[in-house]
């Protein structure tokens, strides 16, 4: 099998993926990922980015949560 048939043979199970997971279990590895770049684009020392690490996570997901839970409130009343 060519590695173009086999792409296309996997796009219709990507494209199921999310309709069978929360997108919960998608975003917190994007969330952690994008913390960690942020992180390590601001400083050298694997301390630094570990405490900077979990300062965006806890920063993103905040604002992240804070957007979800106005959007559900949302959805609730509409």
């Amino acid at each position: 099998m060519t590695p173009v048939a086999a792409c296309l043979a996997l796009c219709p199970l990507l494209a199921m993926l999310p309709g069978g997971f929360p997108g919960v279990v998608l975003g917190l590895p994007l969330l952690i990922v994008a913390s960690l770049v942020f992180a390590a684009t601001h400083h050298e020392a694997p301390e630094a980015i570990a405490r900077a690490t979990i300062h965006w996570i806890v920063w993103l997901g905040g604002i992240l949560g804070a957007v979800l839970v106005f959007v559900t409130v949302l959805g609730w009343f509409a």
